[in-house]
């Protein structure tokens, strides 16, 4: 049974792991630049970010703004971890394709040859059509801004239901973004990988890439130097407590 995790996709990066080391960095001054980040995060109601820009290859400017933690006055530094939420889904798109060099997995296989016991509907649903959002199968999550499930804060209860929900279109048909395709292919991924995806990516993406710091979770875990999650109500909320 997928796990909330699988859901959520959740993810932690530290942005400089990217580059090869601050040593390589060429940091002249940009005032115009932290002037302009600054009123972007003012409007944008953006507590903290980390930014890098890259220029042939070379981070020509890499810097830290605001707080990770509004609440204890928290400043993000150069190891805050931020999670990148359905970014995550690039990483897990590149699974499928070393699963793809390998032999083991071909994007016209249709899901039922790799996962079984699913509804008659979602069989011939291909594993390139999960990974375009292009499957037509109704979505596990009801409402994307907020991540609830179609059976709110119950991941089995939400599994259970979806495979019992119609087909949003004919595969194929269309494109529409959906959370149930890459709960499906994380599912394949551990089958074909014989161990959970977020074990697999560790040796064939994040230490290749030299991300020492990235890792999975969501908001249930406990992660060190990780920045809390803020949302625009939230803070509306915030504002109208700080006035009582």
């Amino acid at each position: 049974m997928p796990k909330r995790r699988e859901f959520l996709l959740g993810s932690v990066a530290w942005l400089a792991t990217v580059a090869a080391s601050r040593s390589a960095l060429a940091q002249a001054p940009s005032p115009g630049l932290r002037t302009y980040l600054a009123g972007e995060m003012r409007k944008a109601r953006i507590p903290g970010m980390q930014i890098a820009v890259v220029r042939q290859e070379r981070i020509e400017f890499l810097e830290h703004f605001g707080l990770a933690d509004i609440e204890n006055a928290v400043p993000v530094t150069g190891a805050t971890v931020f999670q990148i939420a359905s970014l995550t889904k690039a990483f897990v798109g590149v699974a499928v394709m070393q699963l793809l060099e390998s032999g083991k997995l071909d994007l016209g296989d249709p899901v039922s040859r790799h996962l079984e016991e699913l509804p008659v509907p979602w069989r011939s649903v291909t594993v390139g059509q999960l990974a375009t959002h292009t499957s037509g199968l109704p979505d596990i999550v009801a409402d994307i801004t907020s991540l609830r499930l179609v059976v709110d804060g119950d991941a089995e209860a939400s599994w259970e239901r979806v495979r019992t929900m119609p087909m949003a279109s004919a595969p194929g048909e269309r494109f529409d973004y959906n959370q149930t395709n890459y709960v499906l292919l994380g599912r394949i991924i551990d089958r074909l990988a014989g161990e959970p995806f977020a074990r697999f990516l560790r040796p064939r993406q994040f230490e290749v890439a030299g991300m020492t710091r990235t890792v999975f979770g969501d908001d249930h875990d406990v992660v060190p130097h990780s920045a809390r999650t803020y949302t625009p109500t939230w803070s509306l909320m915030a504002s109208f407590a700080a006035r009582m």
